[in-house]
Formats: C-alpha cells, structure tokens, sequence
C-alpha cells in the first residue's frame, strides 16, 4: 500500500512539473517566490517552474508536498463531491455509481485521518467503525430505494455531527448540506 502511494505521489509530481515546464512565464515578470513562504528564499537556484526538483534537498521536496497536500481541506472537497454524487445516484437509482462513490468516499475518509490523525477518532467512530459506512453501503447494494433514501439521510446527520464534533459546525451552512436536505421523489 505504501508504495502504491509514494507511486501515485510521483506519478502526480512528474506530471505536475512537466505541466509546469510548458507554461510560458508572463512577459515582464520576473520570476520570485511567494512572500508567504518565505523558507523558499533558502533555496540555492532562482526561483523557476522547477519549484520541485530546484528544492536544494529531498527534505525541502517532501516539505513543500506536504504543504501542498494540505491538511483535510482537499479530501474534504473530495468528500463533498462524492457525497453529491451519491445523492444523485440515489435520486437516479444508479445504485452501481452510488457503490462506487460511497467506496472511494471510504478511502478519502482515511486520507483525511492520516493527515490529521486528531481526527482519526470521529473519521472511524462517527462513520468507518459506528456502522454508518456499512449501513449505507449495504442500502446501496440492497437496491431498495427507500432504504436508501433514509440510510443517506443518517450520513448528512453523521456529517453534521463531525463538523459539530471538530468544532467546524460552520461548515453545515455549506450549499451541499442545503442542496441534500431532502431526497424528492
């Protein structure tokens, strides 16, 4: 498993730095390193779309994945998405795309506690472990739209319950949570 992941992170940095060779640089600019960051500054070389491999270490490389990875701000869209996406599905009886979601939403779950393992404890209590994830798979498998419909409703609520919990209970204002409130049918 991890060297699928340290395989899937080079394959994204190869193709984010060759995306980043063919970017032309504005004319008149003259290339710097954000002000934010300003341990960039230590680097050797001058500032260029090689931002990855002109680090002067493997260490320096690794920092600036990291910081780029962020925290469970990214796994979270992904969330977000894959949860409308499971929505849609059980709107639309696509029970196979609503499996598939529900199941990659699994893995972006555990991404998120291992990059911010404090979480760890609602991410498996509240979802993973509680039976939440199972129950809606087993909805999701079962085909029976309106075991379905109440089961996705016990995800929002289990959601909502971890934002509250995590003390990010503002999220709940977000359109996703507004535009999920009810199933039509």
């Amino acid at each position: 498993m991890k060297s699928q992941v340290i395989g899937a992170a080079v394959l994204w940095i190869a193709t984010s730095v060759a995306l980043a060779q063919s970017v032309v640089q504005p004319t008149g600019n003259t290339p710097r390193f954000p002000k934010a960051y300003k341990d960039l500054e230590k680097q050797t070389k001058p500032p260029s779309n090689n931002w990855l491999l002109d680090a002067d270490d493997d260490i320096e490389r690794f920092r600036r994945l990291q910081v780029i990875a962020g925290g469970t701000d990214i796994p979270m869209w992904e969330i977000a998405h894959r949860y409308e996406e499971l929505y849609v599905a059980i709107q639309n009886n696509n029970w196979e795309m609503g499996v598939y979601h529900w199941e990659k939403l699994q893995d972006r779950l555990n991404t998120a506690g291992m990059k911010r393992p404090a979480r760890t404890q609602n991410i498996e209590g509240m979802f993973l472990d509680s039976g939440v994830w199972k129950s809606m798979h087993d909805a999701l498998t079962s085909r029976d739209a309106g075991r379905m419909r109440t089961q996705f409703q016990v995800v929002r609520q289990a959601c909502i319950a971890c934002h509250i919990a995590e003390k990010v209970g503002f999220l709940n204002d977000s359109s996703v949570f507004k535009r999920t409130e009810s199933l039509p049918r």
